[in-house]
């Protein structure tokens, strides 16, 4: 069972930035703005070789990977699509 959580606020809040907190084995980014993360050595926790980062710009990809991330990756505990108001 999974639970949709979403974080709202303004610009510079630190919504992002709360990322860092979490576990980087435990989860998978998808950014859909393409934006670099706003904190230092977010990009050696999160990337594409770690298999826990990804770009999509396209929606119906998202719902894609959302699924094999479902399906795949039972070890993902939480998934963030950042900035989900670009989709």
């Amino acid at each position: 069972m999974s639970k949709l959580i979403g974080i709202v606020g303004e610009t510079g809040s630190g919504k992002s930035t709360s990322i860092q907190t979490l576990n980087p084995d435990e989860t998978y980014i998808i950014n859909v703005a393409g934006k670099e993360l706003p904190f230092k050595g977010s990009n050696k926790l999160y990337n594409p070789d770690k298999r826990n980062y990804m770009e999509i710009e396209d929606a119906k990809e998202v719902k894609n990977i959302l699924e094999r991330i479902s399906k795949e990756k039972p070890h993902v505990k939480q998934v963030i699509i950042e900035d989900a108001n670009y989709l």
